[in-house]
């Protein structure tokens, strides 16, 4: 009998034990993908809890992002997009930066693509209780193993759209796709403005142009360090940004794989894609195109210049795959005349600038060019994790981070590489290659319909 009450009571207290450990529900609405030097990452999480929390207190959570403990930084109220509003219905945890394998949904297989499953998960953490509406609760249920197909980035900021036209050196169309950043204030001043154009490199291309902004960063072009280096006609800070994307790679010929010997495909597209964005926006200055790209986007920035002399007001290709071997001394001279500035890191192993850039270079130079440069660097350093050395091949680490700040001497020695700027010469006195960009204007461009194909 004994043993019989002593059962009672113990189940007694394990019904009360879990009577009072509640769990509260939170349903996982959206996440945040922050785009860095050499990957991209889930920062943000928002979710919607069922009752309202009555302290925000991030020491007591954790959240796993794709398996990944993730240390939360601050926990806020918000709307269903992560924007902070007080009283809001929704929560929005932001996570330190992480590294870690894993981490990154943006998955490269040749071409990038997002991940299909990236699960989140938020709890607390053991031995942790948080309140809400007068109850406590003692853990969360909160989790999703769903493709992150909803998600919040700076290309959000970016218009979307395609445009199809003719391939080259074979019979048939291309469709590319693009994003366009153009500033509301830019919009509305009835000034115009300055276009700055990004090709992606091998591992963008594809028909969802958020791989090619956020793979390499390229949505540091909106962000106010790079923007406060253009100005309008009016004289307003910033300028347009077009990114296009092409389905496969700008190095894909009618005869496979090529880094100049045979067009690219989307020699023609491209262009009248260029046109087309132009022509659709008049407040576009045709005076000031400017056109770069990293890797197989340098080599379609060369590409595009070789094509379309007195086009492009200045052009920045970055670790550039236009084979120097490939550039025929007429292109040569043609490109003496043209405005550009070469950057790559002198380890880059992928793409070997004694091979491409740097003869290039010196040919351009004893062609009797002018305003043509090169920013050399030792390596690649990256920012986002201090001191972190990168792939050589990621010298478009340095355009993003506004670091490319001197260019070596204008000669056809050997080359000093630098990691204080790329070099110790200020281009026509500018100390910044989007400053020395902003200041090339075409004193009378080509008209699209004589650019020749």
């Amino acid at each position: 009998m004994k043993s019989f009450k002593f059962i009672l009571a113990a189940l007694a207290l394990t019904l009360a034990a879990t009577a009072s450990a509640q769990t509260l529900k939170m349903t996982h609405q959206v996440s945040r993908i922050n785009a860095y030097e050499a990957s991209t990452s889930v920062n943000l999480v928002v979710v919607k809890p069922d009752v309202k929390l009555d302290a925000l207190d991030p020491s007591v959570f954790t959240v796993e992002t794709n398996g990944v403990e993730r240390n939360v930084k601050i926990v806020y109220t918000c709307d269903d997009r992560g924007e902070w509003t007080d009283n809001g219905d929704y929560l929005a945890f932001g996570l330190e930066v992480s590294n870690a394998r894993g981490v990154s949904p943006l998955v490269s297989r040749g071409m990038g693509t997002w991940s299909t499953a990236y699960p989140v998960k938020v709890a607390l953490k053991p031995g942790k209780s948080i309140k809400a509406g007068g109850q406590k609760y003692t853990a969360v249920d909160c989790a999703t193993d769903h493709a992150l197909r909803n998600f919040l980035s700076e290309s959000d900021f970016f218009r979307r759209g395609t445009f199809t036209g003719p391939s080259t050196g074979r019979p048939g169309d291309e469709t590319l796709t693009w994003g366009a950043y153009e500033p509301e204030a830019l919009r509305i001043d009835g000034q115009k403005n300055p276009l700055v154009i990004w090709l992606h490199g091998m591992g963008e291309g594809g028909t969802d142009v958020s791989i090619e902004l956020m793979g390499n960063e390229v949505v540091a072009l909106i962000r106010n360090d790079i923007q406060s280096h253009f100005t309008t006609e009016g004289g307003d800070k910033g300028a347009y940004v077009l990114a296009v994307q092409c389905p496969t790679m700008w190095m894909g010929t009618a005869k496979g794989f090529g880094s100049g010997s045979y067009p690219s495909l989307y020699s023609d597209v491209l262009k009248s894609c260029i046109d087309n964005y132009i022509d659709s926006n008049p407040d576009v200055d045709p005076y000031r195109v400017y056109i770069g790209g990293c890797s197989n986007g340098g080599y379609m920035t060369m590409n595009m210049v070789i094509r379309n002399p007195g086009f492009f007001a200045a052009a920045y290709p970055t670790c550039e795959a236009y084979a120097d071997v490939n550039i025929s001394d007429v292109q040569i001279q043609q490109l003496a005349n043209e405005n550009i500035w070469f950057v790559q890191s002198f380890d880059d192993t992928t793409v070997r600038p004694t091979e491409y850039c740097i003869p290039t270079y010196k040919r351009l130079i004893e062609a009797g060019a002018k305003n043509v440069w090169i920013s050399m660097f030792e390596n690649v350093i990256g920012t986002d994790t201090p001191g972190q050395r990168l792939m050589g091949h990621f010298s478009w680490a340095y355009v993003f981070n506004d670091q490319v700040t001197g260019a070596q001497e204008q000669s056809t020695a050997d080359m000093k590489p630098s990691n204080n700027g790329g070099g110790s010469v200020a281009p026509q006195g500018f100390h910044n290659l989007f400053e020395w960009m902003n200041a090339q204007k075409l004193t009378d461009p080509v008209p699209a319909a004589r650019n020749p194909r």
